[in-house]
Parts: C-alpha cells; sequence; structure tokens
C-alpha cells in the first residue's frame, strides 16, 4: 500500500493544460482503485503526535499518520517531509 499525499494528487490533476477526455477517464479509473480510510480518534492523536515531533502541518501530519498506520510509504512532492522516516519525496508527477 502506498500514501499518496495531497501534494502528490494536486500535481497530478494539475499538470499543464485542461485534460483530454481520455485522460479524465484514466484519471477516474485511477481514483477508484484507491481506498478512503475513516478519520478515527486513534489516527488523530497519532497524527497530533506527528505534527508536534516533526513540526507539520495537520494534514501533512494526517497523511503521516495513516501511511504509518497501515505500514505504508507516504509519497509526497511536499518539502517538509525531508528526513522523515517512511517518505519518498518525489521530484516530479507521481503517475
Amino acid at each position: 500500500m502506498i500514501v499518496v499525499d495531497s501534494s502528490g494528487w494536486l500535481e497530478f490533476f494539475s499538470d499543464g493544460p485542461p485534460r483530454s477526455e481520455e485522460e479524465a477517464i484514466r484519471a477516474v479509473a485511477m481514483m477508484k482503485k484507491t481506498r478512503v480510510i475513516e478519520l478515527t480518534e486513534e489516527l488523530a492523536l497519532a497524527a497530533a503526535d506527528l505534527s508536534l515531533a516533526h513540526e507539520l502541518s495537520m494534514a501533512d501530519s494526517m497523511m503521516l499518520a495513516v501511511a504509518r498506520a497501515y505500514g505504508a510509504e507516504l509519497t509526497t512532492t511536499a518539502a517538509g517531509f525531508a528526513g522523515i522516516d517512511g517518505v519518498l519525496e518525489e521530484t516530479g508527477v507521481i503517475r
């Protein structure tokens, strides 16, 4: 399992000019393969701890908490995760 940070999705969907119908269909197909994780009290508390420990924003700490809870790697294009274990920082568009 790979957790894709919001910066990765934004990069994917905002890359370049308006997308063709074929690219839109491909994007929808990709989203259908994803899993929505419920925000539980346990995840929220873990995210708060991670936010304090790594000086992360709420959204970033939530993504990291989810990745850790599910034994997944967090993939991101955001620079705020530098040096944090279990985070893969991408420099380009996530495909």
